[in-house]
């Protein structure tokens, strides 16, 4: 009996053992599962990033290109605001000369084509809006950061971000 005694002893250091190794190996491939998840979010992460931040360069350059012909055509036309006035003074002097009727018809005139680039403007200022509207709620809320830490992708208050979801076979991060 007492070498009974010895083997349930060495069989439950045994256990013991075994189990503390089972363990040990459990812990280690679950650190080699995190981590390769975290890399594959991280990798999934950026191309998204890179994505989303592409359409915004390219609607932003858009948006520069058509704001800046837009203010060559203010400065155009404020440009030569001098010559408009110089002009209608000579054309009032003329007018009072040939009779009001001559300024009345020339002034009219202008301010109908000044109402008319003012319209012009207007619709282009609501256009201009109404997609930088459409570019924010395209992203959702979301603003891209990059500083010195590293790239980061801000998401609208409120809202979290849940990892583990898939899109197709891409890695993806569910807002909610």
């Amino acid at each position: 009996m007492p070498n009974t005694g010895n083997s349930l002893t060495s069989l439950a250091e045994r256990m013991r053992a075994k189990t503390e190794q089972d363990r040990q190996e459990l812990e280690a491939l679950t650190r080699q599962q995190f981590d390769a998840l975290s890399k594959s979010l991280q990798q999934s992460s950026t191309a998204a990033l890179r994505t989303t931040e592409a359409a915004i360069q390219e609607k932003l350059g858009k948006l520069e290109e058509h704001i800046a012909s837009r203010c060559q055509t203010l400065s155009w036309t404020f440009g030569r605001k001098w010559l408009q006035a110089l002009l209608l003074s000579m054309a009032l002097l003329a007018g009072t000369a040939l009779g009001g009727w001559g300024v009345v018809t020339l002034l009219t005139h202008r301010v109908k084509a000044l109402q008319g680039e003012i319209q012009s403007l207007n619709v282009s200022k609501t256009e201009l809006e109404n997609t930088a509207g459409q570019l924010e709620k395209r992203t959702w809320g979301l603003k891209l950061l990059e500083n010195q830490e590293g790239r980061f992708i801000i998401l609208p208050p409120k809202t979290s971000a849940h990892t583990g979801w898939t899109v197709g076979k891409q890695q993806a991060v569910k807002l909610e």
